[in-house]
């Protein structure tokens, strides 16, 4: 890596700030502390539910103020952190593909809202990751039809609105399924307070998680047409019951205007945009000349976007931070790597010989793809340092192989481990031509 120890520090300095700005526990305690510890209607919490990868942070924030005769529920992805505190019952499930402990959690989750008092609110604390972590097929469907079409999902590089929208439909828990449990003397009646901790564009409820408590204006035609070019890889069960919910003879999920919403109150903890504000505003006090922006797309040539737009800013010391999440179409033969370490590949080659620019691709929740980086960073002499290293970079992007590329240059792998809190992405273009300031070395947080 040709970065000097003070652009080292800025960059080290950049994912410790975005991931400060969206810690859950802090936004939960803030989010309860100016209501009093209470939900609505000014009545204490009869049960708390965490759900996804933020959940035991967000657990962990919201435990002082909850009675102790609350109950208490979390359910995360395997690899996300565990509670360990008295009192909370814990479950995870497989991520991003559901497994058997998805359904088990599913299941519970199921049972456990069922059993809730009606006239005590619940406090539902939700991050993403836990659409695939809990699930609970429609009827007449198996976890092997769910697995199958999120794998199919995954290779075939689909918007996270197509995959909610598929998600929701074959699942009796999300599109707003959570209102429908216990119906009878259950949280059919009961208030609900949501705290969000968002990881998709535009905040939206009914995407996060696939919305358990929240309106989802998509379809069962929806549903069907993001599947379009995937019908081949797709069950055929799964396939059967969309059409069949298209013909009108499944019912639909929860949609606005549905008077079982008006008992939720939705509040946003911090969303994609969160980490990206808090990385522009330090680079602004640096001195930079920053543009922001929104992050979607294919990562390569977002990655190659992201180098192009940031040239054409004028100024010597400058950046662009993007806030979003890209995807990653895999084909036959595809490699090791995450969506976040091909755009730095991607943008490594138009950096090349570039001696003042650098880019950092950092996924918020530590986990870029089936790998333990959390991105990378990459600059100027990256391209050439990963070709000296014996292996050909252009041949790794073309295979998806980001993760053995970047491997190959000390450095350039970002690995934090899994964060317990998740608002997708950020990616940050740096010039900074001249000697780096030395007030890089302590930047203020």
């Amino acid at each position: 890596m040709g970065l000097d120890r003070l652009a080292r520090r800025l960059v080290e300095r950049l994912v410790e700030l975005a991931l400060a700005a969206i810690d859950p526990e802090r936004r939960v305690a803030e989010a309860l502390s100016q209501r009093e510890g209470r939900g609505p209607g000014g009545v204490p919490f009869g049960a708390a539910l965490a759900l996804g990868k933020g959940a035991a942070a967000l657990a962990r924030g919201a435990e002082p103020f909850l009675p102790p005769s609350c109950r208490r529920l979390l359910l995360r992805p395997h690899t996300s952190p565990a509670l360990g505190l008295p009192g909370w019952e814990e479950h995870s499930g497989g991520h991003p593909v559901p497994d058997a402990a998805s359904v088990a959690a599913g299941e519970r989750l199921f049972a456990w809202l069922s059993g809730l008092a009606p006239d005590q609110p619940l406090l539902a604390l939700v991050s993403g990751g836990a659409s695939a972590a809990i699930e609970l097929p429609a009827a007449g469907l198996t976890l092997y039809d769910l697995a199958a079409t999120q794998s199919a999902l995954l290779r075939g590089g689909v918007a996270i609105d197509g995959v909610n929208a598929v998600r929701k439909h074959l699942s009796r828990l999300k599109g707003g399924g959570g209102l429908r449990v216990g119906d009878v003397g259950g949280i059919g009646r009961a208030p609900i307070l949501a705290l969000l901790l968002s990881d998709v564009p535009g905040d939206d409820p009914a995407v996060l998680a696939s919305g358990p408590f929240a309106a989802d204006p998509s379809t069962f035609e929806t549903a069907l047409a993001a599947l379009t070019h995937l019908r081949s890889e797709i069950p055929a069960a799964v396939l059967a019951h969309l059409a069949a919910g298209a013909r009108g003879e499944v019912p639909e999920t929860v949609k606005p205007g549905d008077p079982a919403l008006g008992r939720v109150e939705t509040v946003l903890l911090a969303g994609v945009r969160t980490a990206a504000q808090a990385v522009a505003a330090a680079l602004s006090r640096l001195g930079f000349a920053v543009e922001t922006g929104d992050l979607a797309g294919e990562a390569a040539p977002a990655g190659r976007d992201l180098v192009a737009r940031g040239r054409a800013l004028p100024g010597e010391t400058v950046a662009r931070v993007l806030g979003g999440e890209t995807t990653v179409t895999l084909g036959p033969g595809s490699g090791i790597g995450g969506r976040n370490q091909e755009l730095a590949l991607a943008a490594a080659e138009v950096l090349a010989g570039s001696p003042d620019e650098a880019v950092l691709a950092l996924a918020s929740d530590g986990e870029d793809g089936p790998t333990r980086a959390a991105g990378a960073v990459v600059d100027g002499e990256s391209w050439k340092a990963i070709r000296k290293a014996g292996v050909d970079p252009a041949l790794a992007l073309r295979r998806h192989d980001s993760h053995t590329a970047l491997a190959a240059l000390p450095g350039a792998l970002l690995t934090t481990g899994p964060t317990g809190t998740n608002t997708a992405d950020v990616v940050v273009y740096l010039r900074f031509r001249g000697e780096p300031a030395a007030e890089w070395d302590s930047m203020p947080p």
